[in-house]
């Protein structure tokens, strides 16, 4: 769907064009989609290559060839301590591996391409226990990921590491006359997978740009590397330009500023209990993962770091200050925890129109909730649906009405009243413009307090 921001009432698309400004005279139902992160991922061998849904609970070993625990994930086990759902992009070309024996009616093929593939074996044995049939047993090097027991050959049926096929000469017996003869159990290897992690940034953007997630990140790319400026773009280019209110989390750059609301820079990397050093990198998977999920009237201020005990480097006071002003999110050690020191994103330089509350990532979470919240209800319920008249336009109304309502029932904004919004036609039959007055919430962060000894 078309969207994005608008200056006049020229576009061509049908779409929600929203604006956000700060208003200088003194900023889903509410269960909007959260907890969603797009990410990427290379060097793996193995899986889908392009986007791959994952949870926490999800088979990493068949869709990654290793476990969620492998050093080769760490980066989105982070981002899964609290994202719901990551959509990750894995840079994974290249061919699958084949292998089959004259003796046996399939030939087999890797369910994905990559060297991983040069691992996989198959056994098939006659079971001892039923005559007449077999115990086919797919292995991943030596373990055991898959078995079947089949009597015949259209029996076997893929798994999440291999596909079979009946070989065509095989097809008018089922198979039958090759099992009959087989008496003793076989292996097969397969051998021919090659891995092309040459993948084009180019289709990672542009999957980026057609799925709905909250943050973008890379924490599985080393700091320096240039993907974290083009996401940091790429999430800036989506708010500005489509409307899609995301947030891109990536690690601090030398000489790279993008003083955007759309950004979260990480100054510092966390040392875990363990001895391990999280870089910022990895950090910014673990922090991506945090604000997707977090809740539009809870600030991430203070928040802990699970299993850190310090920071690395430590900043001093003025250090932690002038890391602040500049805009990067910074960790604080103190008394063995890790913690947040201040919920904000990258944007430094203030304006009429974007005013220092763009820069708290609780307040634009709120406001972004409602951008996106509108953008999904008008081009769900409303686009090409309804008339545009009186009627229709207060139906719209009533719907935002119900809607910060209760964002203000949960505290995310105050001072809530009806005339706050208006809605009326635009310059054109098909067009209609909203304002809507908000006052979004912050939490508790500065205490300033006077204590007098009588």
């Amino acid at each position: 769907m078309a969207g994005g921001t608008w200056a006049s009432q020229n576009k061509t698309l049908p779409g929600a064009y929203v604006d956000i400004y700060s208003k200088k005279t003194s900023t889903t139902s509410v269960d909007d989609v959260n907890g969603v992160v797009m990410t990427t991922i290379s060097g793996l061998d193995w899986g889908q290559n392009g986007v791959v849904e994952v949870n926490q609970s999800s088979d990493f070993l068949a869709l990654f060839g290793v476990t969620i625990d492998a050093p080769a994930l760490l980066g989105l086990k982070q981002v899964l301590l609290n994202a719901r759902t990551a959509y990750v992009y894995n840079f994974n070309g290249g061919t699958a591996s084949t292998g089959t024996l004259t003796i046996l009616p399939w030939s087999f093929t890797a369910k994905h391409p990559g060297q991983t593939g040069n691992t996989i074996s198959v056994s098939i044995a006659p079971d001892p226990s039923k005559a007449g049939r077999f115990i086919v047993k797919t292995l991943l090097a030596t373990q055991v990921v898959n078995v079947q027991t089949v009597a015949t050959a259209s029996e076997l049926v893929a798994n999440s590491y291999i596909i079979p096929t009946v070989k065509s000469d095989d097809i008018n017996d089922n198979g039958a006359s090759k099992l009959a003869e087989l008496v003793t159990g076989v292996t097969v290897t397969m051998a021919g997978g090659t891995t092309d992690t040459v993948g084009s940034l180019d289709d990672f953007i542009m999957a980026a740009e057609t799925y709905e997630y909250n943050t973008i990140v890379a924490p599985m790319s080393d700091n320096e590397a240039g993907i974290h400026a083009l996401l940091a773009s790429t999430a800036i280019r989506l708010r500005d330009n489509q409307g899609r209110k995301v947030q891109a989390v990536i690690p601090a750059i030398d000489g790279y500023d993008p003083d955007h609301e759309g950004v979260i820079v990480i100054a510092n990397g966390v040392k875990m209990a363990t001895g391990q050093v999280y870089n910022t990198s990895i950090m910014a998977g673990w922090f991506a993962g945090v604000t997707a999920a977090a809740a539009i009237n809870r600030s991430l201020t203070y928040k802990t770091v699970p299993g850190g005990v310090d920071v690395v480097p430590r900043l001093n006071e003025e250090a932690q200050i002038s890391a602040v002003q500049s805009g990067q999110l910074v960790f604080d050690a103190s008394r063995n925890l890790v913690r947040v020191l201040v919920d904000i994103n990258t944007l430094h330089t203030f304006t009429n129109t974007k005013g220092n509350e763009f820069s708290k990532n609780r307040v634009l979470r709120v406001l972004d909730a409602i951008a996106n919240n509108t953008r999904e209800t008008w081009e769900d319920n409303f686009i090409g649906q309804v008339t545009n008249n009186a009627t229709g336009r207060d139906l719209f109304k009533a719907n935002r009405a119900e809607y910060l309502a209760q964002l203000q029932a949960q505290g995310a904004v105050e001072n809530f009243i009806t005339d706050d919004i208006i809605v009326s036609q635009g310059n054109n039959k098909d067009s209609v413009v909203v304002s809507i007055n908000v006052q979004p919430t912050d939490a508790m962060e500065k205490l300033y307090m006077t204590v007098y000894v009588n």
